[in-house]
């Protein structure tokens, strides 16, 4: 029960399902997996993403806060058109991730800063962002595969921004697709 309402209180919490991870996220009280979607209520955020990978991506957040809505994901390729249409490019990468390539015209604002092994939170990430951007900006997010851009765009939504577009597989899906970088 304390579990159920640690996850509940969670702001935002993503939590991404694999059905070969189901094991190791058993401690979840609130996962939902594709089969059981259609006997559940809808989450605030849901989405089912081909990645190229063998299976598709379940993501859900568990945030409670009244705000949350759900968040658009394309292609790599019509991310690229948003890009080419006007729409800003922000990559939520590390420092040195962005350094060693990335969408023309992308801008970077770390959403994670790692330190070996580990990871933390850019506590200023909505600060920064809001100083380059306005709240109706239209905003495409990245990262390398997709996680940290859902993330980042879930509390850039909370935030306020209204205009957001994931990129689903994110950079690596980009390179692959032979999109430009810089």
């Amino acid at each position: 029960m304390a579990t159920r309402s640690l996850i509940k209180s969670a702001l935002p919490l993503l939590v991404v399902v694999r059905p070969q991870n189901l094991t190791r996220l058993g401690h979840l009280t609130s996962i939902v997996t594709n089969a059981q979607a259609q006997q559940q209520p809808k989450p605030a955020f849901a989405g089912t993403r081909n990645h190229g990978l063998l299976s598709d991506f379940r993501i859900m957040s568990m945030s409670t806060a009244a705000s949350t809505k759900v968040l658009k994901s394309v292609h790599v390729s019509e991310a690229h058109a948003l890009v080419q249409a006007g729409h800003h490019y922000l990559d939520v990468r590390s420092s040195e991730e962005f350094t060693a390539g990335h969408p023309p015209g992308a801008v970077n604002v770390p959403y994670l800063f790692e330190y070996g092994d580990d990871s933390t939170k850019n506590p200023n990430f909505v600060e920064e962002v809001s100083k380059l951007f306005k709240e109706d900006a239209e905003i495409v997010v990245g990262c390398l595969k997709g996680i940290r851009s859902l993330k980042a765009a879930a509390d850039l939504s909370n935030a306020g921004f209204k205009n957001l577009t994931d990129v689903a597989g994110g950079y690596q899906e980009w390179t692959k697709n032979g999109l430009p970088i810089e």
